[in-house]
């Protein structure tokens, strides 16, 4: 018997052509709802860009989130797992970011900020993903006191495999290179 489904947005749930969820989507997750089947999303995105699931979101078909790559977990308003990134972790690879002048994405709880923003920072976020401005902030050098669940440095491949050594216990799904070239 199927209790739960799970699903990503992008391109899964919602159209990358349309950027909306099709009719017939919404009719299949309202009759799983009816059967008691629980829904959840499991994204890479954290819960502060999560702005195209209105229509799901509207008739309480969403039982929970999976986000950031499964470091913050929520039902309801209720945090059932997170995960931030070590901060000796963060200061390592923001450091590195800024000293390079590289793009690099930091993903708070309820904040999502960027450190040397650019055009390809524009271009995901602004035009794919149609999320509104996100902040800009000055680098910070000493992450203490502040939980960061997700990291994207624009780093191409040689970038990475300098960073790599000084960051021993990377997972690749927490921090995620976006590969230029």
């Amino acid at each position: 018997m199927i209790k739960a489904l799970f699903f990503d947005i992008d391109g899964t749930l919602v159209s990358f052509k349309t950027h909306e969820i099709p009719l017939p989507t919404i009719e299949a997750l309202t009759a799983a709802k009816a059967k008691g089947i629980h829904i959840f999303i499991s994204t890479g995105r954290p819960p502060v860009i999560i702005n195209n699931l209105s229509a799901l979101q509207e008739k309480n078909l969403i039982d929970g989130y999976i986000t950031m790559n499964g470091a913050y977990c929520f039902v309801e308003d209720t945090v059932v797992y997170k995960s931030p990134i070590p901060t000796a972790e963060v200061d390592i690879l923001t450091a590195f970011c800024h000293n390079r002048n590289i793009p690099c994405i930091l993903v708070e709880e309820n904040d999502i900020y960027v450190n040397q923003p650019d055009e390809i920072v524009e271009e995901i976020f602004h035009r794919q993903l149609k999320v509104d401005p996100i902040g800009a902030r000055p680098y910070i050098g000493n992450h203490s006191g502040r939980e960061i669940y997700q990291l994207t440095p624009f780093i191409n491949a040689e970038e990475e495999q300098a960073l790599l050594p000084t960051l021993p216990n990377c997972e690749m799904g927490r921090w995620h290179p976006a590969f230029v070239d």
